[in-house]
């Protein structure tokens, strides 16, 4: 399979241009795409799309969530037209004549596809219709890994298809990372903290959290970071029921524990030595509320430099990480805490696992992680062997094949 490109410079995507609109960077298309980097760590052939003789792929990086790029929006300021509409009529006619099929990469963020407030499946496939192209000859990579599941439960007609793609995995990995899990450095430091939670970002789930840790008097048990307050949310306080919110968290926050992430950027940071000196991560993944799925880097760094976790997430996150092959059965904690549908009582229960957590016994802790170690370390070995983003691109070539084979 051949994958073309508008060129070949290698940290772009095809629709570069579409990277920014005037002065605004965030738009359409990702810059710093690593597809072609990684199509040749894979032995891929790749081609400018001048040189087309055999059918091939037209790989798209999209930007933003779903409703971000499908058409759906009439924000001021948002983009209003899909993403392929932007794409060129020559491009276009190729795709009709089935000699191109287009790939769209939406695997950087996971909103889902379908919520009360937008239906991208709907305008996907109007704008498919709109432009005369072939049945299935749009596949979308997609960061929600329900995403398939949903679309099957809407699905209409055959006029695209979905698969479940994750650009996280060993997007930041390298070699300076520990062969063995780090976890074993953090039980033999005696000044070892109960938790780490690194919030970088501002979400309502991550202010909420950091809210509960205050008023619960946990913030002296970890190592607890907050780069970002944002009160003009206005909706943790009103999930949480609480009067003193605002008071609560500019008595408390911002707190940085590894440096100021507003100069740096620390998704591509591990903080190893958080690691090493604390016994469990707790993680504020970027969804919390609603249907999707969403595994990022803040899932796969622990995994990766071996240490154990809390999750607060989505429901079925856990799930999800099982279904991919990660084992969750570490420090004795019953992961169907993860599983509770209702949100505010996914938080409660989330947070009491951290409570308990907390109020174990040093020695109880460190033999709960000893017991765990099969499991750190098949997490680990497992994440070190696998690039969720090269099996993504491998089941996409797969698929494409199949899709050309029947013609």
């Amino acid at each position: 399979m051949i994958f073309y490109f508008d060129d070949l410079n290698k940290g772009t995507s095809n629709l570069e241009k579409l990277s920014k609109n005037g002065d605004v960077d965030f738009w359409l298309v990702a810059p710093g795409s690593p597809i072609k980097k990684t199509l040749a760590e894979m032995s891929i052939q790749y081609e400018h799309i001048d040189n087309i003789d055999t059918s091939g792929i037209y790989w798209i990086d999209v930007r933003g969530d779903s409703h971000w790029w499908s058409g759906v929006l009439t924000d001021i300021g948002a983009p209003t037209t899909h993403i392929l509409e932007e794409v060129p009529n020559n491009i276009l006619e190729l795709v009709r004549q089935r000699k191109l099929r287009i790939v769209i990469a939406a695997d950087r963020e996971g909103s889902p596809m379908l919520t009360e407030n937008w239906d991208c499946f709907s305008s996907t496939e109007k704008c498919i219709r709109k432009l005369g192209l072939p049945e299935k000859s749009v596949l979308i990579l997609h960061g929600d890994y329900n995403v398939v599941f949903q679309h099957e439960s809407w699905k209409k007609d055959n006029l695209m298809e979905f698969q479940y793609s994750n650009h996280f995995s060993r997007i930041f990995d390298d070699e300076s990372l520990p062969d063995i899990p780090i976890i074993k450095k953090s039980i033999e430091n005696q000044n070892s903290l109960e938790f780490n939670s690194l919030n970088r970002t501002h979400r309502p789930q991550r202010a909420m959290h950091l809210y509960w840790l205050a008023k619960n008097n946990c913030l002296a048990n970890g190592l607890v970071s907050c780069n970002e307050l944002n009160f003009n949310d206005l909706f943790p306080q009103q999930f949480l029921e609480c009067n003193d919110y605002t008071d609560v968290m500019k008595q408390h926050y911002p707190r940085h524990v590894d440096g100021d992430w507003e100069k740096i950027n620390a998704a591509n940071q591990y903080n190893t030595e958080i690691y090493a000196n604390s016994l469990m991560s707790f993680i504020t993944e970027t969804i919390f509320f609603g249907s999707s799925v969403f595994i990022t880097e803040k899932i796969f760094k622990p995994l990766r430099i071996g240490h154990p976790m809390i999750l607060l997430a989505s429901k079925g996150t856990l799930s999800a990480l099982r279904d991919i092959g990660f084992r969750t059965d570490w420090c004795g904690i019953d992961s169907s805490y993860n599983d509770i549908e209702d949100d505010k009582e996914r938080f409660i229960a989330t947070h009491n696992v951290l409570k308990k957590w907390i109020m174990t016994p040093t020695q109880k802790k460190v033999d709960l992680i000893s017991a765990s170690e099969s499991t750190i370390l098949h997490n680990q070995e497992l994440l070190k062997k696998r690039d969720l983003y090269k099996e993504a691109i491998t089941d996409a070539i797969y698929n494409t094949r199949k899709y050309f084979d029947g013609f």
